[in-house]
């Protein structure tokens, strides 16, 4: 009895203590599971250096049978018709084995790591296809462009980070900017305007570096380079974008260095306002070849008339915390801005468009998209547009991105403003840096 009892006892333990671990789901599919297969990629264009990679993506699909009934009335009844609805369902890609879905070019070779990279600069035009069984997906085609044929020298741009320290106030939180973060944007930016952030298949050196200014605008040496601190009075109160640009204005033998020597970044607590306030260069060396995009005039004798004419400002909240939102902060982005690059997501707004000769941005290696809150992205109008395409954002100017890289097209527009607009001719002076022209 003594016994019968203990494996009564041991019984009943054993199925008090299940759980989901003591059982096994078997959720991996093979080749028979899958019903479609779609191949996409990170763009369908290449740049032949051996260092952009183009990375493919495999999308494969099963058949759900799904219950449906349709209602029919009869009199006063109401009857449901059972039928079955075939449907088409993603399956998540952790659940397709390794090697299962394979990836192949027009040859019949295989890429086992679904990634692409070349240093053969012969121009031409790759086609690729994924395989699962018998199963083959769309072929999809892949352009390798050419070599850039521009050889840029390389510019050293001198910024100064003016920090307008504000004294505590009830309601509103102090912020302490410090010289670490200061260089980690610097550094951040260098990277990524030389390419060295990414191996995005279109991404490419601009030939840019951005240096921290050794000498203040008398020809002093900064207690740090780069980063100069001015003490806004207690008395001063800021409402609106529009009342930091005035203050600047005002103290601009404090807070203006001379346009021609330094890069102006103003660090503001700006509680009720933007992130940043930035606009494109407002003057051109010659109105009657304009630069696509940018309304800019003549060099007149009283410029600059406003701080945003010969730099930006940035809200301290985000430059010390990028991740306080769902669209991370990058200081990369906000330059490019500044030095003449366009938004690439499509306006929806009637009252400011920015779809001209089916692009948004003047650079044709740069896909436009509708909202997104994904690096994966297409360029689809409406939901019925059958010609569009997949790509991944690692662009700086896209929102939801990698920001990390800038195209190929977007450097030769970004050195075509800065050897034609006076206003972002800092790097042709070496007086932050040698404290002397």
């Amino acid at each position: 009895m003594k016994h019968i009892l203990s494996l009564l006892c041991l019984a009943a333990l054993t199925v008090g203590c299940s759980s989901d671990d003591d059982f096994i789901y078997d959720t991996d599919v093979d080749a028979g599971n899958i019903k479609l297969l779609q191949l996409r990629a990170d763009h369908y264009m290449l740049v032949p250096d051996g260092k952009a990679t183009l990375k493919f993506y495999a999308d494969a699909y099963n058949i759900l049978e799904l219950p449906s009934y349709t209602p029919t009335t009869s009199g006063d009844k109401v009857e449901y018709i059972p039928s079955v609805k075939r449907d088409t369902s993603l399956i998540p890609p952790s659940q397709l084995p390794k090697g299962l879905v394979k990836l192949y070019d027009e040859t019949g070779k295989e890429y086992p790591d679904m990634e692409l990279r070349t240093d053969d600069p012969t121009p031409r035009t790759l086609r690729f296809y994924l395989k699962a069984g018998e199963l083959k997906s769309n072929v999809m085609e892949v352009q390798i462009r050419p070599l850039p044929a521009e050889q840029y020298e390389e510019l050293e741009i001198p910024v100064v980070f003016h920090i307008l320290q504000q004294p505590a106030k009830a309601g509103v939180p102090t912020i302490e900017i410090d010289s670490s973060t200061v260089y980690k944007h610097i550094n951040r930016m260098n990277k990524v305007f030389s390419g060295a952030a990414t191996t995005d298949p279109n991404g490419w050196n601009a030939h840019i570096r951005f240096v921290p200014a050794i000498y203040d605008n008398s020809g002093l040496k900064l207690d740090n380079p780069g980063i100069h601190v001015y003490d806004v009075p207690s008395s001063v109160t800021f409402e609106k974008d529009e009342d930091f640009r005035t203050y600047v204005m005002e103290h601009r033998g404090a807070l203006l260095y001379d346009y021609r020597r330094f890069l102006n970044i103003w660090l503001i607590n700006n509680q009720k306002g933007s992130s940043t306030i930035v606009s494109a260069p407002t003057v051109i060396d010659d109105t009657t070849n304009p630069i696509p995009g940018i309304n800019a005039k003549a060099l007149s004798s009283d410029f600059p008339t406003s701080p945003t004419e010969v730099g930006f400002f940035v809200s301290m909240s985000y430059f010390v915390n990028p991740m306080q939102t769902d669209d991370f902060f990058e200081l990369s982005s906000v330059m490019g801005r500044y030095l003449g690059l366009l938004v690439t997501q499509l306006s929806t707004n009637e009252k400011f468009p920015n779809f001209f000769d089916n692009d948004t941005d003047y650079c044709p290696d740069t896909p436009y998209y509708l909202a997104s809150l994904s690096v994966f992205k297409n360029t689809k109008k409406t939901d019925d547009d059958k010609d569009y395409f997949y790509f991944t954002s690692y662009n700086i100017m896209d929102g939801y991105s990698y920001k990390n890289s800038v195209s190929v097209d977007q450097v030769r527009r970004l050195r075509t403003v800065l050897d034609r607009c006076p206003s972002r001719w800092m790097y042709k002076s070496r007086f932050a840096t040698t404290g002397k022209d």
